[in-house]
């Protein structure tokens, strides 16, 4: 698991990664320029370490030992893509080993990887596909493309599906899918947040609200994702 980690620019973006680094237990630097921002995220978000400082300057990057962290986010927003720029740059002439860095567009992605960036991403575009799917496939609800023409995802149960198990249902036969985890409420129907089981005993009933984790081509998730 990382145990260092820095985030520079402190909009939305990089405040949702700030939040989400610190409630899974990694310790995350968060900076920004303006200090405003970084006395609002320092109090609300419980950041390990909060700094106002220009990025764009090599010594203070140094001076905020920088190199030490395993991985530094590069979440400068859209009105700044120079700066974006010129940061990643810094950072890999520095020797920082991952870099990840917000990009606004495909061009912007590609000059950030080869200036330095070991991963680029654009999460507008990330959340038009998002839309774009949920109005697709409706009990389709989260897409992981990890290969070409193959992707992991998260896919409302069918209500055919009830009570049935993998085992009758035959999905790899049939649908060439495979299940490698079930998304379930818990007995308690008070507490609405799912827990994963990782590979789900393949006899056991599913379970209405059931949400499967499918693996497959793209074109298997898809047809998986018109059954009723």
């Amino acid at each position: 698991m990382i145990k260092r980690c820095a985030v520079i620019g402190l909009g939305r973006f990089g405040t949702e990664v700030v939040r989400w680094l610190e409630s899974h237990n990694i310790p995350v630097l968060a900076i920004d320029s303006d200090k405003d921002v970084v006395q609002k995220v320092a109090d609300e978000e419980n950041v390990t370490g909060a700094l106002c400082m220009d990025c764009t300057d090599e010594s203070a990057l140094l001076e905020a030992d920088i190199t030490s962290m395993e991985v530094v986010v590069v979440a400068i927003g859209d009105h700044h893509v120079e700066n974006s720029i010129m940061v990643t740059a810094l950072l890999k002439q520095l020797g920082v080993k991952r870099i990840v860095a917000r990009a606004s567009s495909e061009l912007h992605a590609n000059i950030l990887k080869k200036v330095g960036a070991t991963e680029a991403v654009n999460p507008e575009k990330e959340m038009g596909l998002r839309v774009a799917r949920m109005i697709y496939a409706p009990n389709l609800r989260e897409v992981i493309p990890f290969a070409s023409g193959a992707s992991i995802a998260e896919v409302d149960l069918p209500k055919s599906f009830v009570g049935k198990s993998m085992i009758d249902l035959r999905l790899r036969d049939r649908y060439g899918v495979n299940v490698i985890g079930i998304k379930r409420l818990p007995v308690n129907r008070e507490e609405n947040e799912r827990f994963l089981m990782l590979s789900p005993d393949p006899h056991a009933p599913l379970e209405e609200n059931d949400i499967l984790v499918v693996v497959g081509t793209d074109t298997n998730v898809r047809k998986f994702t018109d059954i009723k």
